[in-house]
């Protein structure tokens, strides 16, 4: 499953920073020349609209991305009512990123974005701006963990190795290689968050989350990116619930299995490329493995059902030191467990996706059941005016009522 929801790139190239003709002299005067309003129907280049769509697999997925788009455009349409948009132009695009699975439903991704393009005056010409620093999005089905990675993150990666041979996944007896899109194991989903608040907002759907505190904002500054998330879910279900202790000994009970596999495959694979490493980083291997086991099932049948029920809170960085100190091989020693910690320095609670929480249903894997609003702005007067003016007037109720 790919864990990054990045909306479409589109190639600097096709925007042409002489879309204006007009003259202009100063700055001031271009932080008054109106704007216009483009809807995604409206982008100039067919191309970049013909991808649209094109990651939804099924019509009836299509229809849904679609009709479902078209409100979200509609709902953020009705804010300009209240803002007389000047200094650049608010343009529209749709985007489609194509299925992942979060827990063990598979779910049709795609997004929203609109972003504001400023106008500036080069030679007495008035200029559009390629590139945007005020961007809105609006993901379906997603939570963009590129751009909230420093707070929520996917610590054990997606696979055991740099070779795929599927084992990661829970069929992977099944596995075919461009098939990319299977559940995967449990320890692969957990995500790890150092962020209480995040976590809240995540789960009461009631509250934004900004990544950069208040105090810390340097006014008039357009170089530093800050972000804004409103998180809109089905009432009274958790998103992310924590991992206990238990079962995350559990997953790498799992994990260690599925190594046992992986190592006869990755040691076949070395060989055939004339690896003279394998010795030096794979020997042994089953007694490491042997080893990581017996660690896990003493700390399984020798603890209190209290202290298992507690939440996992991990540390790779303080683990990753013990695995040297001990002078362990690395690529046969991932995952191996030490201890579980208290919150201190770098450890990392861990969080599941809530089983309860998305559903398989008749309707369509492209059901909205969950939506992320982020807003990335810029300290400069022409982008806290737009956030402002979303901030007050966006209709999130109307968002509610897309959830299934």
């Amino acid at each position: 499953m790919n864990k990054i929801f990045i909306s479409a790139i589109i190639p600097v190239a096709l925007l042409s920073t002489t879309a204006h003709a007009q003259d202009c002299k100063t700055s001031a005067e271009v932080e008054t020349m109106p704007g216009k309003y483009q809807t995604a129907a409206q982008y100039p280049w067919p191309a970049v609209k013909a991808e649209y769509f094109k990651n939804m697999v099924t019509a009836p997925d299509k229809t849904m991305v679609k009709k479902t788009l078209a409100e979200i455009e509609n709902t953020e349409a009705k804010t300009h009512v209240s803002l007389a948009l000047t200094g650049g132009n608010w343009e529209n695009i749709y985007s489609t990123k194509g299925y992942a699975y979060l827990g063990n439903t598979r779910l049709g991704q795609y997004s929203f974005e609109a972003s504001l393009h400023e106008f500036f005056c080069l030679n007495g010409k008035l200029k559009r701006n390629d590139e945007a620093g005020t961007i809105l999005r609006i993901y379906v089905n997603a939570i963009p963990s590129n751009t909230l990675s420093r707070f929520l993150d996917y610590p054990f990666g997606s696979s055991l190795g740099e070779y795929d041979f599927g084992f990661q996944f829970q069929n992977w007896k099944n596995h075919k290689p461009v098939n990319v899109n299977d559940p995967l194991i449990r320890l692969f989903n957990y995500f790890s968050c150092n962020n209480e608040q995040l976590i809240d907002a995540i789960n009461s759907g009631k509250k934004c989350f900004q990544d950069v505190a208040e105090k810390d904002i340097k006014p008039n500054n357009r170089n530093n990116f800050i972000y804004r998330y409103w998180f809109v879910k089905k009432k009274d279900v958790p998103v992310l619930v924590p991992v206990s202790r238990k079962e995350y000994l559990q997953s790498l009970l799992e994990y260690y299995e599925r190594e046992k596999l992986y190592f006869p495959k990755l040691i076949s694979e070395l060989t055939t490329n004339h690896d003279k490493g394998i010795e030096r980083n794979c020997g042994n291997w089953e007694a490491d493995i042997t080893d990581k086991i017996a660690k896990v099932k003493k700390a399984l049948s020798e603890q209190k059902d209290e202290w298992l029920q507690q939440q996992a809170v991990i540390n790779k960085i303080e683990d990753a030191s013990q695995n040297y100190k001990a002078k362990l091989k690395e690529k046969t020693n991932y995952n191996r467990f030490w201890r579980f910690y208290d919150r201190e320095g770098k450890s990392q609670p861990l969080y599941k996706i809530n089983p309860d929480y998305f559903k398989t249903n008749n309707v369509g894997a492209a059901t909205p059941q969950l939506i992320t609003v982020a807003f990335r702005y810029v300290t400069i007067p022409s982008s806290l005016r737009i956030l402002n003016n979303f901030t007050e007037h966006f209709d999130f109720e109307a968002l509610q009522n897309l959830l299934k």
